[in-house]
């Protein structure tokens, strides 16, 4: 019988909020061809830096062990900016000392500014970890040119996110209200802030249009006090619903009952929740910034701001109280979500990928 391929994927605990865990949680998930075989060694917690520096050297242990008894055919490791960086070099050198082809599959999307901000020695390493790597995975045509711009060696390959099509799209109840979702942490840079005060000048257009709207905002973070606060100083907290962290089925019930998706980031990967919203059926509102425009065609099935113009955004609100528009735009959504951000065909060419040495 052939030996099955193994595979040792490393990066944080699923405990850890984020669109990174979800990717993880989608290949655990993933009943994988017989030929190959996937271990998951978690290296990072969603605790403080004391416990993580102790938690990544038991791990650190854990990680050279499997390499020596399983000698796996591929090390594929997580990867953004800062701490998870350093961890994943260090993981790259064990997994290269081990004759394993190492993937290092790129999810930062403040990885430019990083590489640009970092001390001398510290851009030596992501220099040499981007051309050493056996393959760097990117999510879109726009982070290969920024990673071949920082190492033109670097061996990339684009792979897109993708998410599981549900079977049923939302459901529409009542069309008087337009249910507007933001699905992402409540940081500065996801753009929480600017979607309020854009609300502020939209709701009226919105009333005048005959529009009830309800925001439902769906996430924690450092920002979220404030930007309670700021509903309440506007004069406008009875529009905005804050759900906080929510779990799969809170996060589908509110998919379902959505009109619009909005996500004014400042940078960005290629969102999860964007495409999520599209297997909906549901039109977006963004930037373009990192890979976004390969999921949302401006003007096609969503609109694509510039970061902080919060001019543009209450603009393209106002556009989207336009049923027929929303409708169209929604549709397309949804096909280009089956097209291109299928999970099944995610996995066949993960699978392709790891059949390839």
């Amino acid at each position: 019988m052939e030996r099955p391929i193994e595979v040792l994927m490393c990066g944080s605990r699923t405990s850890v909020k984020g669109g990174i865990t979800t990717v993880v949680e989608s290949f655990l998930r993933h009943e994988f061809n017989s030929a190959i075989r996937l271990t998951y060694i978690p290296t990072h917690t969603e605790k403080g830096k004391v416990f993580n520096s102790f938690y990544f050297g038991v791990k650190l242990f854990a990680v050279a062990a499997h390499l020596v008894l399983r000698q796996p055919a591929y090390v594929h490791l997580h990867m953004s900016e800062r701490g998870s960086f350093i961890r994943k070099y260090i993981l790259f050198h064990l997994g290269k000392s081990a004759d394993s082809q190492v993937v290092v599959h790129t999810h930062g999307a403040e990885f430019k500014q990083y590489y640009l901000e970092a001390s001398l020695n510290r851009k030596k390493q992501i220099l040499r970890l981007l051309k050493e790597a056996d393959r760097v995975i990117v999510l879109g045509e726009s982070w290969e040119r920024i990673l071949q711009e920082i190492e033109p060696a670097t061996n990339t390959e684009i792979l897109m996110n993708a998410v599981p099509i549900p079977v049923h799209l939302r459901n529409v109840t009542d069309k008087a209200v337009l249910s507007i979702l933001f699905l992402a942490v409540l940081i500065e840079r996801k753009g929480i802030l600017d979607l309020i005060e854009a609300a502020v000048e939209f709701l009226p257009e919105a009333e005048r249009a005959g529009k009830e709207v309800q925001f439902n905002i769906a996430g924690d973070g450092e920002l979220m006090e404030q930007a309670k606060r700021l509903t309440e100083t506007l004069g406008i907290g009875e529009k905005f619903a804050f759900h906080g962290w929510i779990g799969p089925e809170k996060k589908e019930e509110l998919l379902r009952q959505a009109d619009l998706f909005v996500l004014p980031s400042y940078n960005e990967g290629l969102p999860l929740s964007i495409l999520e919203a599209m297997s909906f059926g549901i039109p977006i509102i963004s930037t373009d910034v990192g890979s976004v425009d390969e999921a949302v065609i401006d003007g096609v099935n969503g609109y694509l701001i510039q970061p902080g113009d919060r001019e543009a955004l209450t603009e393209s609100l106002v556009s989207c109280l336009d049923e027929s528009n929303l409708e169209k735009m929604g549709a397309v959504s949804r096909e280009l979500a089956k097209q291109k951000f299928d999970e099944q065909l995610y996995f066949e060419k993960v699978e392709a990928m790891y059949r390839a040495k």
